[in-house]
């Protein structure tokens, strides 16, 4: 239950703190950079006005137009034919759309009747300019040419109906909103599929890394094979460490483990022999042998402790689980506890109880605790506390008030045959394995054991044990 709450914290962390992950950041100023560059072009593109837009007309349609506009005159003129008898002509009826815009605009005409979307009073503003490709929403428009005819003094304008005007045209022409709302969704969206295939690979590499230093020696980083950049390098070369580390410590481990079961036969041997020398030596020098018997059963419980430990490691250790009451196997480390503490002249103090049965491995447990009390008796200067709790999970606390452990060593005192200092470890006469066992133990039952000092000295152990499964 506590194992799950924490990978959803971990899961959620960045909405509480979202400047603290290079996701974010590299999100954001993605985005912001993107928004900022299409605002920019957004605000440039409309110093015109958001309806026309209009480039200078040259080449040869600026050249049939001239044509075109000399001809009216010409027919007017010469002919003496009116303005609308020039313009309803059936061959120009038949081409494109011609407007002749007058300073008046009642007098003003053209050679047929436009459609009810095209606005010709848009180009009225154009009539002092040089010849333009005049564009609008939906029509083009070219023009325009001065005409002298006897009703007056004309413009004279092309009208593409039928023409499209081109894209960035188009663009230009296009609603603020509707250009903001669409520079707003692809950047969002493109921005996040970027920061999400940067970021993911780092992910992946996190991931691992905190799976490799919690002890599992076969987390990899998923990475994409068919991935080439920086990161898909680093992620392999972070997978060719991790086997090379995983086979490095478990070679070890095997060897440690190897070593300790060779050495068990010629103990046995040792101790038989000292055995049958203690029969046949005479009192004086029985000192001698008690001193090798003595040696031999500490050497003998050491080797078990190293055994032990690499089988509770390799997780090949046979576990024997039934249904225990957690306070009766309290109870009985206690005592054993308490005898041991009251010949040193200390004291224990237990606060709480822990009336629940548990799927366990009975003597595992009391084995954890028990190397984790021996521990405290040893350094503690006159008390031992044990605080049992049960909340989330099952919680047993155990803190001396000796004088402490450095803090980068707290990290450190699980690991077999590790010695914060050559004073304290040489007078308790230790051999470093007793919290490697307990550690390993309590993580064999899914759960976990933690150090810290407490104030104003002193180290606590807090074991803390999943209540799945438990009844």
């Amino acid at each position: 239950m506590s194992l799950s709450k924490g990978s959803n914290k971990t899961l959620f962390s960045w909405l509480k703190h979202p400047q603290h992950f290079l996701f974010f950041k590299i999100f954001v100023w993605f985005w912001l950079t993107v928004i900022g560059t299409i605002t920019a072009l957004v605000f440039l593109s409309n110093i015109a006005t958001n309806q026309v837009s209009c480039e200078n007309l040259h080449g040869p349609m600026l050249k049939n137009l001239q044509y075109t506009a000399k001809g009216i005159e010409r027919m007017a003129l010469k002919h003496n034919k009116s303005i609308t008898e020039i313009l309803t002509h059936p061959r120009r009826a038949k081409r494109k759309l011609l407007y002749l815009n007058s300073d008046q605009p009642d007098h003003s005409l053209s050679s047929r009747v436009p459609s009810s979307e095209i606005d010709l009073s848009l180009l009225n503003f154009t009539k002092n300019m040089s010849p333009q490709i005049i564009f609008t929403e939906y029509y083009q428009a070219f023009g325009p040419i001065k005409i002298n005819l006897p009703e007056g003094q004309f413009y004279l304008y092309e009208i593409d109906e039928n023409h499209q005007p081109p894209f960035f045209i188009r663009l230009k022409l296009m609603p603020i909103w509707l250009k903001v709302i669409i520079a707003l969704l692809a950047s969002l969206t493109l921005s996040f599929i970027f920061s999400r295939n940067l970021i993911a690979p780092i992910n992946h590499l996190k991931q691992a890394a905190i799976k490799l230093s919690d002890g599992d020696l076969t987390a990899r980083a998923e990475i994409d094979p068919n991935r080439q950049d920086e990161l898909a390098v680093l992620g392999r070369d972070f997978n060719s460490m991790a086997t090379q580390l995983e086979q490095l410590i478990s070679a070890q481990k095997r060897l440690l483990a190897d070593i300790s079961h060779e050495l068990r036969s010629p103990l046995t041997r040792l101790k038989m022999a000292t055995g049958l020398a203690q029969m046949q030596t005479p009192e004086e020098n029985q000192t001698y042998l008690l001193r090798i018997e003595k040696e031999a059963n500490q050497l003998d419980k050491m080797i078990a402790d190293v055994l032990q430990v690499s089988r509770l490691e390799a997780k090949s250790q046979a576990l024997s689980l039934h249904q225990q009451s957690l306070q009766i196997i309290i109870d009985h480390v206690l005592n054993d506890a308490q005898f041991e503490a009251k010949q040193t002249h200390k004291q224990l103090l237990v606060n709480g109880n822990l009336n629940i049965d548990i799927h366990c491995d009975e003597s595992l447990i009391a084995s954890a605790l028990e190397n984790v009390l021996r521990n405290a008796i040893k350094y503690s200067e006159k008390n031992i506390t044990i605080t049992l709790s049960l909340s989330d999970a099952i919680y047993i606390e155990i803190c001396d008030d000796g004088p402490g452990v450095e803090p980068q060593n707290l990290t450190k005192l699980c690991e077999p045959f590790f010695r914060q200092s050559d004073a304290r470890d040489r007078t308790s006469g230790g051999t470093g394995l007793g919290l490697a066992i307990a550690k390993n133990a309590i993580a064999a039952h899914a759960g976990s054991l933690t150090l810290h000092n407490k104030q104003p000295s002193g180290l606590c152990v807090r074991i803390a044990l999943p209540l799945d499964k438990q009844q």
